[in-house]
């Protein structure tokens, strides 16, 4: 036994000394001598990379400017073919102006417009609007009686030269025309008027395909668009039916105000990557846009074959050479190296008496076998050595081994009991917590059912009664409300926020709020409050209202460090009808943070208000506090504004709804246009037929006309079979479709149609309010809802919606 472990310990000795020369041979980090001169070869390939890389994005930057000025020379030319539509249409209201029965309004005006338009394929009508804006003679005999209002024929009035108009989409023309205007003094019985001659969008995409058969100069993968000076797309020469009547993508509205053709690249309104060449609508283009789109990958298509095979034959031949290598280094390198591996394994293993063959000074591998063996011999005299002390060692090892193992026992029992009983422990105050939240929780929830299901039987029992009839409904709401705020009390409990909106005094709120940010602020910030007296109020919630307010401050005051000026504003604002925005026309409430710090440069501000992007140090900011307050200002029916530049502050705006007053119970004092309980239409959406009876119940009592749907899919049927409504309420969470993409399926059939999302759960708030994003808007109201908190939200709605 002893000898056996003096045998090892020189063993293990060795077992050293050979992974020592294991790594002498493999070299530092344990790459082999073989992979070295793979390494070596590979290295010198990479100039050649290099170059390939450089001359393929030379050639790839050569191509994409080749193809910037291809995509200009091609939207010129579609505008040279499109100032030939618009020459056509000039000669023919030309020779209209030189008939006589048009100068002169004669009655065989229509008939003479006929036979031109007849004449002139292509066109819709020709028509001559008078001084006095009405049409007083037309190539069709029912377009003054259907167009009398169209857009065109005020148009027509307002033109002071000959150009194209808008597109226009009228009850005569249904499918959208594209209007030319010729003003002329030479009508003699109208004193001034204009001449319309109307070009047929199809025709239009019929042109635009033909420019593109046989010998056309136009290459056959362009995508040819014509627009107006509006942006609305009028022909395609490609999916014409899908896109006609759409206005340009966000991304190409620069064409509209270019003064001279250029190339953009852009996601195209079908969804393809597009490199794409444009005409503006210029007065040399009579206000049309002329745009010629090619998928790049498309063009690059032949450039793209050739890197790939380029890149191709370097890498089979990069694989050659490596083969190679590799070959002359298993012969050369391999071989001597895995004789030294096999006497060092040897060695470790104990033997070493092995020498490793070839040893000669003939070669480095002879010269290190040499040394190899002088080593062996080292070791094989020092072992005796070790032997020795290894044994006088191994008695004192023995013992004071012995002596850890027992103390380890006593330390890992010890350990064991102290964890034992902290799991008892904790075990035994969750179980305490639990069964005093259960216990409390059930206690109050069976007093408030014994009260409501008492309430019910004795209002059952005395439905003759109305006075006792009234005080039992009394007492069952009263008990209701117990049990939403035991409800309120849970979530507080699970740390679950609850939105409460409440009508705000926005003036008293900035007001009160001063005093708190005085103190917070600091010294250096001076706050000040600008709030005009009789401010209309506005619906929201006031915790997160005032949440957001002072975040806001708190970023302003990080922008001053030096001190500044704090600004809170509040004045009234109103969208008019007819003007496009993210807002419905109606009455606002316009809050302003401003300050007079560093502000924020174009790039930052463009990503200032997404979730978690901040520009304060690690640890030192969210990147939430924008984020909420515009996930804040749009879930309560409104939008948010920043305004920001490097050196002159930053200006955050609030726009909230303004909430009327109640209008006397009197059908004079409604405003005119004003949706008014007689009238409004509700469509009601719950799965639950009780909820959705009690709901409809009170609804109708209020005087509103309420449609009932049990499903979303019934909800859409009826506004599909001409459903009529005001006001869509729905209910979040039904089985099939939810109430969110109710209302965006509805929104599609109703444009603009007010909505009123209802949700009994207590994490939809924040979700909604941040992750949902749904055109217009809407309310959430958290159930239970009292009848009066409904109605007062459903006259807010209704009330905001109404003309001014």
């Amino acid at each position: 036994m002893r000898q056996a472990r003096s045998a090892a310990g020189p063993a293990g000795h060795a077992g050293d000394d050979g992974g020592a020369a294991r790594r002498g041979l493999l070299g530092t980090g344990g790459v082999r001598l073989s992979t070295r001169l793979i390494l070596i070869v590979a290295s010198s390939l990479l100039p050649i990379l290099a170059m390939q890389v450089a001359v393929t994005w030379t050639q790839w930057a050569d191509r994409k400017a080749q193809l910037g000025d291809l995509t200009i020379q091609q939207a010129q030319l579609l505008a040279g073919n499109m100032q030939g539509f618009a020459r056509g249409a000039r000669i023919l209201l030309g020779a209209a102006t030189e008939t006589q029965e048009v100068r002169r309004l004669e009655p065989g005006c229509d008939a003479q417009l006929a036979r031109l338009r007849r004449h002139a394929p292509g066109y819709a009508f020709i028509a001559l609007v008078d001084a006095g804006g009405r049409i007083a003679c037309a190539s069709s005999p029912s377009l003054a009686a259907l167009d009398a209002d169209a857009p065109w024929v005020s148009e027509a009035r307002a033109a002071a030269s000959f150009g194209a108009g808008r597109y226009t989409r009228s009850p005569g023309n249904p499918e959208g025309v594209l209007p030319f205007y010729l003003p002329t003094e030479t009508i003699e019985a109208a004193g001034g008027a204009t001449l319309v001659a109307a070009i047929e969008l199809h025709w239009l995409e019929q042109a635009l395909q033909r420019m593109k058969r046989g010998t056309s100069p136009f290459i056959a993968n362009g995508v040819l668009t014509l627009a107006d000076a509006q942006g609305t797309i009028l022909a395609r020469d490609a999916r014409h039916d899908d896109f006609v009547g759409h206005p340009f993508p966000a991304a190409a509205r620069g064409i509209l105000t270019s003064t001279r053709p250029g190339v953009i690249r852009l996601r195209s309104i079908d969804g393809t990557e597009r490199v794409v060449g444009f005409s503006p609508p210029t007065a040399e283009n009579y206000g049309l846009a002329a745009v010629v789109g090619f998928e790049e990958d498309e063009l690059l298509r032949d450039i793209t074959r050739a890197s790939r095979q380029s890149f191709m034959i370097f890498c089979f031949g990069s694989l050659f050479a490596l083969g190679i290598t590799l070959l002359v280094a298993r012969r050369f390198i391999t071989r001597p190296t895995n004789s030294l591996l096999v006497a060092a394994r040897r060695w470790q293993r104990g033997d070493l008496a092995t020498r490793a063959p070839g040893a000669d000074d003939g070669s480095e591998f002879g010269q290190i076998a040499g040394a190899f063996n002088r080593m062996a011999a080292d070791l094989q005299q020092r072992e005796e050595e070790l032997r020795q002390h290894a044994q006088a060692l191994e008695a004192r090892v023995a013992e004071r081994t012995r002596a850890l193992r027992e103390a380890n026992a006593r330390l890992e029992a010890e350990a064991q009991e102290r964890r034992n009983a902290e799991a008892a422990l904790l075990q035994a105050q969750k179980l305490q917590a639990v069964g005093q939240l259960a216990g409390g929780i059930a206690h109050d929830f069976n007093n408030v059912l014994q009260a409501v299901l008492g309430g019910v039987a004795l209002i059952g029992k005395r439905a003759q009664d109305p006075a006792a009839v009234a005080r039992l409904t009394g007492m069952v709401e009263e008990a209701a409300q117990r049990g939403q705020s035991i409800t309120r009390r849970l979530l507080a409990f699970s740390r679950r926020e609850e939105l409460r909106a409440d009508r705000l005094d926005v003036g008293a709120l900035l007001t009160g709020l001063r005093e708190v940010l005085d103190a917070t602020l600091g010294p250096g910030i001076t706050v000040v409050v600008q709030a005009p007296e009789g401010l209309s109020p506005v619906l929201a919630d006031r915790g997160q209202f005032e949440t957001v307010l002072v975040n806001l401050a708190t970023n302003a005051r990080d922008a001053m460090a030096q001190g500044g000026c704090l600004t809170l504003s509040a004045e009234p604002v109103t969208v008019p009808p007819g003007v496009a925005g993210d807002l419905p026309p109606g009455d606002y409430i316009r809050l302003t943070v401003a300050d007079t710090g560093s502000g924020m440069d174009p790039a930052v501000l463009a990503r200032a208000g997404e979730p978690f992007f901040t520009t304060k140090p690690a640890g030192q900011g969210t990147g939430l506090g924008l984020a909420m307050a515009r996930s804040f200002a749009e879930g309560s029916g409104g939008c948010m504004v920043i305004e920001s530049a490097p050196g002159r502050g930053t200006r955050i705006a609030l726009v909230l709804p303004a909430l009327r007053e109640a209008a006397p119970a009197s059908p004079a004092a409604a405003p005119p246009g004003m949706v008014t309980p007689r009238h409004a239409r509700v469509l009601l959406v719950d799965d639950e037929p009780v909820v959705r009876e009690v709901l409809a119940g009170q609804l109708a009592d209020a005087g509103y006309q309420v449609a009932e749907a049990a499903s979303g899919a019934e909800a859409l049927e009826h506004l599909d079979q001409g459903l009529c409504c005001d006001l869509l309420v729905s209910d979040l969470a039904m089985p099939g479709m939810d109430g969110v993409t109710l209302i965006r399926e509805a929104r599609r059939r109703r444009r603009g149609l007010p909505a009123i999302l209802l949700t009994g759960y207590a994490g939809d708030a924040a979700a909604l309010a941040v992750g949902q994003q749904v055109d217009g808007g809407f309310t959430l109201l958290r159930k239970p809802v009292t009848g009066a908190r409904l109605l007062d939200q459903v006259a807010a709605v209704l009330g905001a919606q109404a003309p001014a």
